[in-house]
């Protein structure tokens, strides 16, 4: 049995409605917990962290992969993908007219335990949109009718140079569960990771 074997480790992805408050910020869930795959570019963020415990490569940020639709409650077409995706699939959205994605910080982490006998073994990420451009220079907005479709989750081993990411899994929601950019509001994912 391995560190990849399902019954190891997984991963669960959601999407909130994040709108400001005078104090802060309020995370309203709107769809249930979908399991995401895990890719192989884990393994190098893992062993960099296992054997010289770098911080440069914990987890440190999303990737939200949105598309511009013609007219607001249109669907986006999801792409196929299995565990050899890396960065280089989000590099050839610069060549999309109308599909990009946003490279976010993590706003928050929580260690958890989950399981009979287990400790700190779970880990769930947040992070939010935020901007008024995708990385290729595509606008996200209400306007554009912006459509937040699937995520990556990310190590940034160098903030300032996107080049270096190393992607730890990845998602997409489910035509339903797509979530458009509202004037009002920013789209929020919450992941958790469960070593068991």
């Amino acid at each position: 049995m391995t560190l990849l074997d399902s019954k190891n480790f997984c991963g669960k992805v959601r999407a909130h409605r994040v709108s400001p408050r005078p104090n802060g910020e309020f995370w309203q869930p709107v769809t249930d917990l979908k399991n995401n795959t895990v890719l192989y570019q884990w393994t190098q963020i893992a062993s960099r962290l296992f054997a010289n415990g770098s911080a440069n490569y914990r987890i440190a940020g999303m990737y939200l992969e949105f598309e511009n639709v013609a007219s607001p409650g249109d669907a986006v077409s999801v792409p196929t993908f299995d565990r050899t995706r890396s960065i280089s699939y989000y590099n050839d959205l610069a060549g999309s007219s109308n599909r990009d994605y946003l490279r976010v910080p993590l706003t928050g982490v929580q260690t958890l335990s989950e399981g009979a006998d287990l400790t700190d073994n779970q880990l769930v990420f947040f992070a939010r949109s935020s901007g008024t451009l995708g990385v290729h220079g595509k606008t996200f907005s209400d306007s554009s009718n912006s459509v937040i479709f699937g995520a990556s989750l990310a190590a940034f081993p160098d903030n300032n140079d996107a080049t270096q990411d190393l992607l730890f899994s990845s998602f997409y929601f489910s035509v339903s569960e797509q979530q458009p950019k509202l004037a009002t509001s920013q789209v929020g994912i919450e992941w958790e990771l469960t070593l068991q």
